[in-house]
C-alpha cells in the first residue's frame, strides 16, 4: 500500500546531460528562475546605535526625499518628476510637479526611520506648507 503512494523522482544529474560552451548545464538554466533573487532584498539602512553617542540615526534618504508635516503626514514628489520630460504631455508634467501624501503604513515606517529632530515643528518664514501642517477638518 505504501509503495503505491511513493513516487520516483528523476535524478537531476541524469536530466542534465548537455552543457554549452560556457560550461552551464541545462539544469542550471531550468532551476535558476525558480530560485529567489537574494541580491535585491529591501533594506531600510536604519542604524539603531551610532558609534559616537549610541543613539538611533535617521536614514538620510528619507530626510532628503520626504517632508513631514506637523500633523504626522508625510509628503513626497511624484515618482519620475525629473525623468524624460521632453516626451511627456504638459498636463502630465503638471501632475508630476504636485506633491503626494503618503498613506498610514508609509507614514508609520517613515516615522520609525527618522529621529525626534525631524518630527518637531519648525517655523519658517513664508512657509508654503503652513496651511497643510495642521489638520483642521479632522474629526477624532
Amino acid at each position: 500500500m505504501a509503495a503505491a503512494l511513493v513516487r520516483k523522482v528523476p535524478d537531476i544529474s541524469q536530466m542534465c546531460c548537455s552543457s554549452d560552451s560556457l560550461g552551464v548545464t541545462s539544469c542550471q538554466v531550468i532551476v535558476a528562475p525558480l530560485l529567489p533573487n537574494l541580491g535585491l532584498q529591501q533594506s531600510r539602512n536604519l542604524t539603531y546605535f551610532g558609534l559616537r553617542k549610541g543613539k538611533k540615526k535617521s536614514v538620510r534618504a528619507v530626510v532628503k526625499r520626504f517632508m513631514r508635516l506637523h500633523c504626522g503626514l508625510w509628503i513626497r514628489r511624484q515618482a519620475g518628476y525629473k525623468k524624460k520630460l521632453w516626451k511627456k504631455m504638459p498636463a502630465r508634467r503638471y501632475r508630476l510637479r504636485q506633491h503626494v501624501f503618503c498613506n498610514k503604513t508609509q507614514s508609520k515606517m517613515l516615522d520609525k526611520m527618522t529621529g525626534p529632530f525631524w518630527k518637531r515643528r519648525n517655523w519658517y518664514l513664508d512657509d508654503p506648507y503652513l496651511k497643510y501642517h495642521d489638520r483642521v477638518n479632522l474629526k477624532v
